[in-house]
């Protein structure tokens, strides 16, 4: 079993660990200056992206999370050459990551690049874009937030636009990727699609 598993087998513990990462002093005060609003990078691989999005966006407040401890501790070592004070790497899953982070922090800008495709049928259901995402995640948004998707794999493209075409939340739009930085998944990756969605206003 993973290390991680072994040492926080149930909610109540990853949930505190959650409320400890939000407690860093460093993070707290980032958040005051910044309306308690975050751009959140889901899947933030090595960091690539992200370390230079926030260095030409010091004024927001990012923070990528990841499952894979290495490619956090790689994200770090990145940030920490820059001393970057507006941005922070967590290793989380996605859906408890925002389930317990604090109900007065809102996602601004949400960032998938280059997600796991799951491309078997059978594995479908593992992908992270689902219904239940794309509702879990707007109760976190705000009306102004903007969700960025972009992949390699055509057939996972086509199977987001149909999840958002069919949400009661996100519908499709034509913003463009605020920010473009090659990555190392997307020197790998040179091929992709790239989609933008808002939230659904009631």
């Amino acid at each position: 079993m993973d290390n991680f598993l072994k040492k926080y087998t149930d909610a109540q513990s990853r949930e505190g660990r959650v409320v400890k990462f939000f407690s860093n002093v460093d993070l707290s005060k980032k958040l005051l200056e910044t309306n308690n609003l975050i751009d959140l990078e889901i899947g933030c691989g090595h960091g690539h992206w992200l370390n230079s999005y926030s260095d030409s966006n010091q004024n927001i407040t990012c923070i990528g999370i990841d499952l894979n401890t290495k490619r956090i501790d790689k994200s770090n070592n990145k940030k920490n050459l820059s001393n970057r004070n507006n941005l922070f790497f967590f290793k989380a899953e996605a859906f408890e990551f925002r389930t317990f982070m604090p109900k007065k922090i809102k996602i601004r800008n949400i960032f998938i690049l280059f997600p796991d495709p799951w491309p078997k049928k059978k594995h479908h259901k593992r992908r992270l874009i689902q219904n239940s995402f794309l509702d879990h995640l707007k109760l976190y948004s705000t009306k102004n937030s903007l969700l960025f998707f972009r992949t390699d794999f055509y057939e996972y493209f086509e199977w987001t636009k149909d999840k958002i075409n069919q949400s009661r939340s996100w519908n499709l739009n034509n913003e463009n990727l605020p920010f473009e930085h090659e990555t190392y998944f997307q020197n790998l990756l040179p091929n992709f699609n790239t989609l933008s969605a808002a939230p659904i206003l009631v």
